[in-house]
C-alpha cells in the first residue's frame, strides 16, 4: 500500500506542474490539458453565470425602485395604456394633487358651523368613516381642525354614522353610477 501511495505520488508530480514551470511531458499530457481546459471553461460558465446573477439582481432593483414610485392606485376595470407605466407618467402621478386654496377660506365659511351638513362632512371623511388627513383635504391646519371637530360633533349628535358614509350619499353615488352605465 505504501509503495503504490508513492507510485500515485510520484505520478502527480510529473503530471502537475510546479508554479512558473513548463508541465512534464508524458503520456498524460494530453489528459492535463482537457482537463485544465474544462476547468477554465467550468469557470469561464460560472462568471458567466454569476455576471447574469447580478445583472439580473440590479434589474429587480430597478424594478422594485420604479414599483415604489408608483404612486397611481389602480382600480379594478382601469384602463391603461403601457405608457401610462413609464417613469414619466408615475412622476406626474407621484406629485400629489391637493387643492392650492382652502376650500372654505375661499366660501368664506367656518367648517364648525357645518357639522348639520352631512355632504360636506362626508368629503372629509374616508369609506370606513376617517378623518381625511390635511395632506388629502387640502384644508389649512385650522380648518382642518375645525372639520374634525364637526364631523365628531356630527358623529356624536348622531347626525352622521360614524363607520361610512351617509346613506343618502351612497344612494347618490349608486345612482350616478347606474347613469353612467357601470353596475351597481
Amino acid at each position: 500500500m505504501a509503495s503504490m501511495l508513492g507510485s500515485v505520488r510520484s505520478l502527480t508530480r510529473s503530471v502537475i506542474p510546479e508554479a512558473g514551470s513548463q508541465p512534464a511531458v508524458c503520456r498524460w499530457n494530453s489528459t492535463w490539458s482537457m482537463a485544465q481546459e474544462r476547468r477554465i471553461r467550468g469557470a469561464e460558465t460560472r462568471l458567466a453565470a454569476r455576471k447574469k446573477f447580478v445583472e439580473q439582481a440590479i434589474q429587480q432593483e430597478k424594478i422594485k425602485v420604479l414599483e415604489k414610485s408608483q404612486t397611481r392606485e389602480w382600480k379594478t376595470g382601469d384602463i391603461y395604456a403601457p405608457h401610462d407605466l413609464s417613469a414619466a407618467e408615475m412622476k406626474k402621478w407621484k406629485k400629489r394633487q391637493s387643492p392650492s386654496t382652502d376650500a372654505f377660506d375661499a366660501l368664506s365659511m367656518n367648517p364648525l358651523h357645518q357639522y348639520k351638513n352631512f355632504s360636506i362632512m362626508s368629503e372629509y371623511m374616508s369609506e370606513m368613516g376617517r378623518i381625511r388627513h390635511s395632506s388629502e383635504t387640502g384644508l389649512r391646519p385650522v380648518n382642518q381642525r375645525k372639520i374634525a371637530k364637526a364631523i365628531r360633533r356630527a358623529i356624536g349628535l348622531g347626525l352622521m354614522p360614524s363607520v361610512h358614509k351617509h346613506p343618502e350619499i351612497l344612494l347618490a353615488a349608486a345612482r350616478l353610477k347606474i347613469q353612467r352605465g357601470y353596475a351597481a
